[in-house]
């Protein structure tokens, strides 16, 4: 890599001292910093003028300080600052394997030709934040908000984890994730994200009754051209890895064009596992499909059984009618459970039962024309909740 400097240094400015002198990496603590408020010994702070004549390289960091002009190739920790430079065609000069989180070596790994076979499809969680969330409400019956506050407790999180809680960090990520191993450039809002910020407890005990577990993932397809990718919470098998992983840590499942598949877990984004990713773009060379990065022409959304559900009142005619839309509709009923332990209820209104429906694989699209007419129609039935209920990977 091309001589480097710093900018933007994160407000852990002697902890990045040390990790890079545990790393071996004394000299990089002498490289030059941009500007003269955050650099501190053995750093060196120059101006703007004398920085950008001396550095083409910038390793930068996630900050509140806005910058104006920037080198000619940056590395980065900054998921919004890395997809800018894609979206503007700047992914030879764009570095961004610390943006990704902790699962970038695996990545790396599969970019290699030799490594494996072409991936197809990705399945990630991404995101150690909401990864620890849910395992405690799932393992410790937590409710969304007592979850969060232990978050911020154990410092996983700052003061306001919204962009968590919405899915926003796990779309960014998958935006780099798809870059670097599809080559396809896909704009965030083009995702379908939706996050767990209204998520119950209920819907966590009912999917350990019925064998499954919540997680929030992001999933990607390109095959034949065509791109499918989407950001939510989903139901998935309790038995699968990606159920099983420790809570705050993340993890990636690969599924290659000869159907061999492989999993990869590791722990949460930390200040250890960004400089790694860090020295690793200045330091290795790395096959990646973003040096080769292309605009998705078509994007389309996946088919996927769901998981509803409902608050009715006189059961047998308000199912009765709830089956009849769905019918007409032509989405199947695979599987009705009645949770075992009441649920909580949502609203003031005491009646009424808790009822989980399972569909037949069916587009988000067409399930939801059905449940706004449901919740035009059957006035005696109100959806709580819908995931994506994921039977196999």
């Amino acid at each position: 890599m091309k001589s480097a400097g710093f900018i933007n240094l994160p407000d852990w400015k002697h902890r990045l001292q040390d990790i890079l002198a545990g790393l071996g990496q004394d000299a990089l603590l002498k490289l030059p910093v941009l500007g003269r408020e955050n650099a501190e010994k053995p750093w060196m702070a120059l101006d703007s003028e004398d920085f950008f004549s001396a550095v083409q390289t910038g390793i930068h960091f996630t900050g509140s300080n806005s910058i104006k002009r920037l080198p000619e190739n940056i590395v980065t920790t900054d998921t919004e600052l890395a997809i800018n430079r894609l979206l503007e065609g700047k992914h030879r000069q764009t570095f961004f394997s610390a943006a990704i989180g902790g699962t970038f070596p695996f990545q790396r790994l599969i970019c290699s030709p030799y490594a494996s076979a072409q991936p197809e499809k990705i399945i990630v969680q991404n995101d150690s934040v909401t990864s620890f969330i849910l395992s405690r409400m799932e393992k410790e019956g937590k409710t969304l908000e007592e979850a969060v506050h232990e978050a911020q407790w154990e410092k996983l999180v700052g003061g306001n984890p919204s962009q968590n809680l919405h899915g926003l960090v796990t779309r960014s990520r998958l935006v780099l994730q798809i870059a670097q191993i599809f080559g396809q450039m896909v704009r965030p809002d083009q995702i379908k994200t939706l996050g767990i910020n209204g998520l119950s407890v209920d819907d966590v005990r009912i999917a350990s009754e019925i064998g499954y577990s919540i997680r929030l993932l992001g999933i990607a397809q390109f095959q034949a051209g065509v791109m499918r990718v989407l950001v939510e919470p989903c139901m998935i098998p309790s038995r699968y890895l990606l159920a099983q992983a420790r809570g705050g840590s993340e993890m990636i499942y690969a599924r290659a064009t000869d159907g061999l598949t492989q999993v990869y877990a590791c722990p949460g984004t930390s200040p250890e596992v960004q400089v790694r990713g860090l020295l690793s773009d200045l330091f290795e060379e790395c096959r990646s499909n973003a040096g080769n990065l292309v605009p998705a022409e078509r994007l389309e959304s996946f088919s996927d059984h769901f998981y509803l559900r409902f608050n009715i009142v006189n059961i047998t005619d308000t199912l009765a009618q709830l089956l009849q839309t769905f019918t007409r509709n032509d989405i199947e009923i695979e599987k009705i459970h009645q949770p075992a332990v009441a649920v909580s209820r949502e609203t003031g209104c005491t009646a009424g039962f808790a009822l989980v429906l399972v569909t037949s694989r069916v587009s988000r699209q067409i399930l939801e024309k059905a449940l706004d007419q449901i919740s035009s129609q059957v006035k005696l039935a109100s959806l709580k909740s819908c995931f994506r209920y994921i039977r196999q990977a």
